[in-house]
């Protein structure tokens, strides 16, 4: 229907142009204009002609100074904007080289200088080409958005390697009232790194208020910075506290474990991480958790090796559980059964941390013949060195 439409205007338009000429034809008319002493007579007809021509020449030089520029910088910006898609592309493609190309080149157009900069700074971070990183951080700074955002970048990144006087300027820029998520949480890494777990308790908190970071991936990290509090807690005061915060999923991960197992042996045994291991074995077997369920310390040996022995009924085949029985019968002085233990766990898996109860256990039965060759074992497994069967016939015979 809209070539109907348009037929009906171009009808119409011819038909207004062929009224007018008719009465132009008839009567041409006259047009006097007098201007500063200026004097013009003419037609109505080259009156019209000169205006149009006039107005053709006012759009023409329109054109070229006004629209041309435009439309040039339209496509430019355009050409940006399809390099910088195609840069950020790529980058996620893992094809780093191509992308820096991309963004670099993007950069020229200022509508996306600052972002194609901030982009390829961080390509080239990846790529962990710092000389570069640096350069194109110092270009991103000397434009009016970038002059925050290019040193935080700049101080954040060299923190990351490690730059101690990056960091303490991570650590002044925490201490601002309205600090970026990403300086909290380069100094929550940098604190984890530097094992002082303790102070990065408060800006975790301040990081979980600003509500900037996945919930899964929050998670993760609180669950390390608490986990390197535990194991490096003070006293049992701070180690109850600190217990107190995981849930009980929490309380079933492996790494949660190990940090209170390593508390308890530094402050005391409450039977806090043997424990927790039982009830998280009690909901999901893992020869992970019995592994560690062996090195828990425990107050009191004999309630434990009750508890393991119905366990073992079920995992007849696990040698950290056997291993746990083979060390807190040592404990309570109940050598044969202890050394039974501990051949069926050295039978199943002879790794480093059985041959060292091995020899503590031949240590306290008063053999230092097994107890030097458990210990050389020991020292071989930790180093990659099979152990040979005819050693280990020695060692549990």
């Amino acid at each position: 229907m809209r070539w109907i439409l348009r037929l009906g205007i171009f009808l119409a338009l011819a038909l207004v142009a062929a009224v007018v000429g008719f009465f132009l034809r008839r009567d041409a008319g006259m047009v006097y204009l007098r201007f500063h002493g200026w004097e013009v007579e003419t037609t109505v007809v080259f009156l019209g002609v000169a205006t149009i021509v006039l107005g053709l020449l006012a759009l023409a030089l329109y054109t070229l100074v006004v629209r041309w520029p435009r439309r040039f910088g339209w496509r430019r910006r355009a050409r940006a904007t399809a390099r910088l898609d195609q840069g950020l592309v790529l980058a996620f493609e893992g094809k780093l080289h191509d992308a820096q190309r991309s963004l670099l080149a993007a950069s020229t157009e200022p509508l996306q200088r600052l972002s194609a900069l901030l982009s390829a700074a961080e390509v080239a971070h990846r790529r962990g080409e710092t000389g570069l990183v640096d350069e194109i951080l110092r270009n991103a700074s000397q434009l009016e958005r970038g002059r925050q955002i290019a040193p935080l970048l700049a101080d954040a990144w060299r923190a990351e390697r490690g730059d101690e006087t990056a960091f303490e300027a991570v650590i002044g820029r925490a201490d601002e009232a309205n600090a970026p998520p990403l300086v909290l949480r380069v100094l929550v890494e940098g604190l984890l790194a530097r094992d002082r777990a303790d102070e990065a308790l408060a800006p975790l908190q301040r990081l979980a208020e600003a509500r900037q970071i996945g919930d899964r991936e929050f998670a993760l990290l609180e669950r390390r910075v608490l986990a390197q509090a535990l194991k490096s807690a003070p006293d049992r005061d701070a180690l109850d506290s600190l217990w107190q915060r995981f849930g009980k999923h929490e309380r079933r991960d492996r790494m949660v474990l190990a940090a209170l197992i390593q508390a308890e042996s530094r402050l005391g045994s409450r039977d806090l991480a043997a424990a927790a291991i039982e009830a998280a074995l009690g909901k999901e077997w893992s020869e992970e958790l019995a592994e560690l369920y062996a090195q828990a310390p425990v107050e009191q040996a004999s309630p434990r090796i009750k508890h393991a022995e119905k366990m073992l009924a079920k995992y007849p085949q696990s040698p950290g559980l056997l291993l746990a029985l083979a060390r807190w019968c040592r404990i309570e002085q109940i050598f044969g059964k202890a050394q039974e233990y501990l051949r069926m766990s050295l039978s199943l898996n002879p790794r480093p941390v059985a041959l060292i109860e091995a020899a503590r256990l031949a240590e306290a039965r008063s053999e230092p013949d097994r107890a030097l060759l458990a210990w050389r074992l020991a020292a071989e497994s930790a180093q990659g060195i099979s152990c040979s069967s005819a050693d280990l016939t020695q060692l549990t015979r």
